[in-house]
């Protein structure tokens, strides 16, 4: 009778030491798991945004230098049949025109996913 008393106190009282060794190691491998993942993804993510960012920095001067050119050939054109100031205002006012116009539409898609 005695043996099984002792058997149930054994059983009622676990190692806690070792107990509470096993699940912090447990939750330190967890841990560690998770943070090698969220390396691993933002390693992924900054890959991907650095790809992303060169095309657009890409894009923009493209578009820089294509605008220039295309600009000089406007003013170039309405030059044979205007003066050069003339060439100027007309392609400057067509661009802040293009520049408004642009941006009133980009407000309102932005008010539009507002709501």
């Amino acid at each position: 009778m005695e043996k099984n008393n002792s058997q149930a106190l054994e059983e009622v009282n676990p190692n806690w030491p070792q107990l509470l060794s096993k699940t912090i190691d447990d939750l330190s491998r967890i841990a560690r798991t998770e943070m090698e993942l969220l390396v691993a993804k933002l390693g992924l993510l900054l890959e991907a945004q650095t790809a992303k960012i060169a095309g657009v920095l890409f894009l923009i001067v493209a578009l820089s230098y294509g605008s220039l050119f295309l600009l000089g050939g406007i003013v170039l054109l309405i030059h044979l049949w205007l003066a050069w100031w003339l060439s100027f205002l007309i392609t400057g006012a067509a661009i802040v025109i293009a520049g408004v116009f642009f941006q009133m539409t980009m407000k309102a898609a932005a008010r539009k996913k507002e709501a």
